[in-house]
């Protein structure tokens, strides 16, 4: 065990270092170790191996794909050359296979106050040349006070990372405009843990001013065994071999267990909570992932199938459920989930039907004749029902067919009929489709044909986004200067995406209309109807990345700092 890995600085340190997903037992917990879940994560055996594995059978073994056990020891411990933490988990089968009374609460309670960050590594983070940029809000929460009234204010930092080897940091205020920055010993930190871009950093310290320092991986590194150690079938029968000796004298074998990979071993608690939820095909649901900042993300899809994810494990709740993502991601994730991983997904009314953006109005494509051209355009664009790929879904009150966002350019952005007399056009971006020449259109006149929230089936492969107010800059296809009766209409136009948790369809604001935090906040509530929820600071809480993918806190800077660097909003729930 690293040094001072009994206290609870430690332990707080580890936790971060864990991340957000973190779900690790505690002792006296009865827990569900799941052999096919442990098997899963040894190194994938090599082509010598499986012509081997191949041609001799393997021995059987009377193994339920879930034992209940006890949990009687745990050990937070950190891997020395990547400082990956894992928990070293002692587990004793228990005799009782149908429990029902859960575990009672191990929540203990932190002896003193801890004051933490984690922030993302930029670019400019992991230069050589470079220091580490600390967000104003951290740097007063979590650093030790610097003496503002010298020119430039300095301090050295002296921080443990979770091995107990110490670290010097040079803490400085300056720049234009001024902000915190780890300079001097940050770039030997970063060298010697081999950080690259998208890795975190935390800090951390304590109430009696210890400071504490760690990281954690974008990628967690891999470490299996060498083949020419012990082989892959090997390993897969040394887990089968243990866990089932265990399960008939009923004595207790040690597990390593990583917090950032599958969890095969799950409490009673969330196992109990799970069953209850009943997953059936069809079912929506989302599931949490850690992502690439600080926080977690969540994803949404749908329970496509249910059923054994090997035929050497039958009737196992392992991976059971086969599941489709909403929406592409640059992260990887799996084709087949445990229903312990995920949650049902309750749909509001924010969600099914999302109310007009301020300044637009809806214009519904009247019918045309049959026989006319614009009449078999209509109908190739029609939004399609929901298929049994689960592509799309459709509104039942409002006929609108809701898939997934393609590539611009590859279908109609909106419909415009003007008094009946023209019949029916398609419009994209600004140009008629079935004219046969393009008009471009002004940004004011396209603000009133196009609907924010509609969104159009295009093709079998692709769709768009119906409404470029939904984009975080929208610039007019016209480059030229046009004027209306109105006076003269700029091509350009900047909004800032808003994005909402639990809301499937972005907003977009313009914070040129704005003036301050207090202001923002308002019309945020207003364009959600969410009304006094974020003032509060009870339920919803409000954040924001720069051109760097930063997360930051709101009201951290001037206003009209905050106007120049913001690149998107962001509304999630208090608790995460």
């Amino acid at each position: 065990m690293a040094d001072g890995a009994g206290d609870d600085l430690f332990k707080e340190l580890w936790r971060l270092c864990a991340g957000p997903l973190m779900d690790v037992p505690c002792v006296q917990d009865r827990v569900f170790y799941f052999p096919q879940g442990h098997i899963e994560l040894l190194p994938e055996p090599t082509e010598q191996e499986l012509r081997q594995m191949k041609n001799q059978k393997s021995p059987k073994y009377d193994l339920p794909s879930k034992i209940l056990c006890r949990v009687i020891d745990v050990k937070c411990l950190a891997e020395l050359e990547t400082d990956e933490v894992y928990a070293r988990i002692t587990l004793q089968p228990s005799s009782d296979n149908d429990p029902l009374d859960p575990n009672p609460s191990c929540s203990e309670k932190p002896k003193q106050k801890f004051y933490s960050f984690c922030k993302t590594l930029s670019t400019s983070d992991t230069s050589t040349h470079g220091g580490f940029s600390v967000l104003r809000k951290h740097a007063n929460e979590c650093l030790p006070q610097l003496d503002m009234t010298m020119e430039n204010p300095t301090q050295e930092l002296v921080a443990k990372d979770i091995h107990g080897v110490e670290w010097k940091f040079k803490h400085i205020y300056r720049g234009h405009p001024k902000r915190h920055l780890l300079t001097t010993g940050w770039s030997a930190f970063v060298a010697a843990k081999k950080l690259v871009v998208g890795d975190s950093f935390v800090f951390l310290r304590g109430e009696n001013g210890q400071l504490r320092v760690g990281v954690r991986r974008l990628n967690p590194p891999q470490s299996p065994t060498p083949s020419s150690v012990v082989s892959t079938q090997n390993m897969r029968l040394g887990v089968i071999v243990t866990a089932s000796h265990s399960v008939m004298t009923s004595t207790m074998f040690v597990v390593y267990y990583k917090p950032r990979t599958s969890q095969f071993i799950v409490s009673l608690n969330k196992y109990i909570d799970t069953m209850n939820n009943d997953f059936k095909i069809g079912m929506r649901f989302k599931m949490r992932h850690e992502g690439e900042d600080p926080l977690d993300k969540r994803f949404c899809g749908t329970i496509v199938g249910v059923g054994d994810e090997s035929q050497e494990w039958l009737n196992s709740q392992w991976r059971s459920l086969k599941v489709q993502w909403d929406e592409p991601a640059t992260m990887q994730r799996p084709d087949r989930v445990s229903c312990w991983e995920i949650e049902p997904l309750v749909t509001s009314p924010l969600n099914t039907i999302q109310p007009m953006a301020k300044g637009k109005r809806s214009r519904h494509a009247e019918a045309s004749s049959s026989g006319s051209k614009e009449s078999q355009v209509a109908t190739i664009w029609q939004p399609p029902h929901l298929n049994g790929n689960g592509n799309s879904s459709q509104d039942p009150e409002n006929n609108k067919a809701v898939v997934p966002a393609g590539p611009a350019g590859e279908g109609p952005a909106c419909d415009h009929n003007e008094d009946g007399k023209k019949g029916m056009d398609c419009w994209l971006f600004g140009v008629n489709l079935t004219s046969s020449y393009s008009n471009v259109v002004t940004p004011l006149e396209k603000e009133l044909w196009c609907e924010a929230s509609t969104i159009l089936h295009c093709g079998p492969k692709e769709s768009i986004i119906v409404g470029a107010c939904e984009t975080e800059k929208v610039q007019s296809l016209n480059n030229h200067s046009l004027s209306n009766k109105q006076g003269h209409v700029p091509s350009m136009r900047t909004r800032t995406k808003v994005k909402m948790e639990g809301v499937a369809v972005g907003r977009a604001i313009d914070l040129t209309t704005i003036n301050g935090y207090d202001e923002l906040i308002v019309e945020l509530e207003k364009m959600f109807d969410i009304e006094g929820e974020i003032i509060s600071q009870k339920k919803w809480a409000v954040t924001f990345t720069d051109e760097e993918n930063d997360l930051m806190l709101l009201d951290d800077d001037l206003w009209q700092d905050f106007c120049k660097m913001v690149k998107r909003i962001f509304i999630c729930s208090k608790e995460d």
